[in-house]
């Protein structure tokens, strides 16, 4: 059964991915395991009671459970499974060898196929040979675009999911490309190279494979320092044998600049504040879309009559459903560029 199939009242039986797992003291003064389950369809929560801390140890995260008629139930109006620590016929383990983490690992619920068409196609409409090398010596190498099509974009922030990476440039560059024509004094050719490039470090930044992880690189040095340097080793490529003139060095810092200033400010981990109107685009672009999916994210996941989703520690309130549309009689238009 996959998450996203299990309601508040059924059985749920099947093979899950242990994402957290956390030992913590109840008001009893027992102790219990406060874990999140997931497969690519969604995550869910667990509550394990009185449990000891050998089971804690055993249920490792990155290890497979497999679940057997485990009654699920709603708490303040969100799904969870519960059961009690001695119960051994709850779950069982399952060897790595047993294991197609491909079906375990989160997956993006848009059309990567559709995202990459038209991410393509938006490449095909700048008209700056100089930008158009640079995008082709990373997304017309297949290895590289093989890469950027299946990483996150974050561990957990937001499009935390195989594919990430992928939806949140096509969000990015879709909104980028609506200030683009709607704003004639915006460089289009510019700001819509710094929505595709904009995130490219975190190919270096992730790896996937039981669960997503950080990487050496990306933990020590960070996705931005290291976009940077992928788009400056490009630049020179692309740029090799032309004169170091004015215009190109005009043009190498109005796209490093798009990079380094996307975050929007210092608190967020911007070593500096945008200073073009494309990086302003760009910062604004890049953070509605991370806001917007997180949005998503609880509106997919909520299968409650109640109107209001439950807080959200991510978000930092509750967010209200009333004015919504039935969202399972309407076509996402998240889930398709």
């Amino acid at each position: 059964m996959e998450i996203k199939e299990i309601t508040g009242n059924g059985q749920v039986s099947g093979q899950y991915l242990i994402l957290e797992n956390q030992i913590r003291t109840a008001k009893n003064g027992s102790s219990y395991l406060a874990m999140k389950i997931g497969d690519q369809t969604g995550t869910l929560a667990v509550k394990i009671w009185h449990a000891d801390n050998e089971l804690f140890q055993s249920l490792e995260v990155g290890k497979v459970i497999e679940l057997k008629n485990i009654h699920a139930k709603t708490f303040k109006d969100q799904i969870q499974l519960e059961w009690e620590g001695n119960n051994t016929n709850a779950f069982k383990l399952i060897s790595d060898a047993e294991v197609d983490y491909s079906k375990l690992v989160l997956r993006s619920p848009g059309n990567l196929t559709e995202y990459w068409r038209f991410l393509c196609e938006q490449i095909q409409t700048i008209q700056d040979p100089r930008l158009r090398k640079v995008l082709a010596i990373f997304f017309e190498d297949e290895a590289f675009a093989a890469q950027f099509r299946i990483a996150p974009a974050a561990l957990k922030r937001h499009h935390a999911y195989i594919g990430g990476l992928l939806e949140h440039t096509a969000g990015v560059m879709a909104l980028c490309k609506a200030a683009a024509d709607y704003y004639p004094l915006v460089n289009r050719d510019l700001l819509l190279s710094g929505a595709m490039l904009h995130d490219i470090g975190k190919v270096k930044t992730y790896q996937m494979e039981k669960n997503i992880e950080g990487t050496d690189e990306g933990k020590l040095i960070g996705h931005l320092i290291l976009g940077v340097q992928m788009v400056e080793a490009a630049l020179s490529k692309a740029l090799s044998g032309e004169e170091d003139t004015e215009d190109n060095n005009r043009l190498k810092n109005g796209l490093l600049h798009l990079l380094v200033s996307h975050h929007g400010i210092m608190e967020w981990g911007s070593p500096i504040e945008p200073l073009t109107v494309e990086a302003c685009i760009l910062h604004h672009a890049d953070n509605m879309d991370a806001q917007v999916q997180k949005f998503l994210s609880l509106i997919r996941g909520h299968h409650s009559d109640n109107p209001w989703v439950p807080y959200d520690p991510g978000l930092g309130k509750s967010i209200f459903l009333g004015g919504l549309a039935d969202k399972n009689s309407k076509q996402d238009i998240s889930e398709g560029a």
